[in-house]
């Protein structure tokens, strides 16, 4: 089961999962305009790629720009026992401390 947690909760996220992976689903164009600190980018489009590297004993956190991708992922990997928080509403609407402006 994954948890989906409002985007005002991502710091808390952050500064009590030191070791959690912070997966931004977005174009690496988008990316690179803005992302959470410390955050990996894995497009959507190519998540047949990169979903059978993803670590099992992590806990795993994922954005999107409105929360409807990463939606979609949490549930696609749910049933493999990964530990996953998808982040609702997206990146869109974060003001919080993490962010990183290209």
């Amino acid at each position: 089961m994954f948890r989906t947690i409002p985007i005002w909760e991502i710091d808390y996220y952050i500064e009590n999962n030191k070791d959690a992976m912070i997966i931004d689903l977005r174009r690496e164009e988008s990316y690179r305009k803005s992302h959470i600190k410390g955050a990996v980018n894995l497009p959507y489009e190519y998540r047949d790629s990169w979903m059978g590297d993803l670590p099992m004993n992590q806990l795993l956190i994922f954005y999107c720009s409105r929360g409807g991708q990463s939606m979609s992922v949490c549930r696609e990997l749910e049933p493999y026992g990964f530990y996953l928080v998808n982040i609702a509403n997206g990146i869109e609407y974060y003001r919080g401390k993490y962010m990183v402006r290209g």
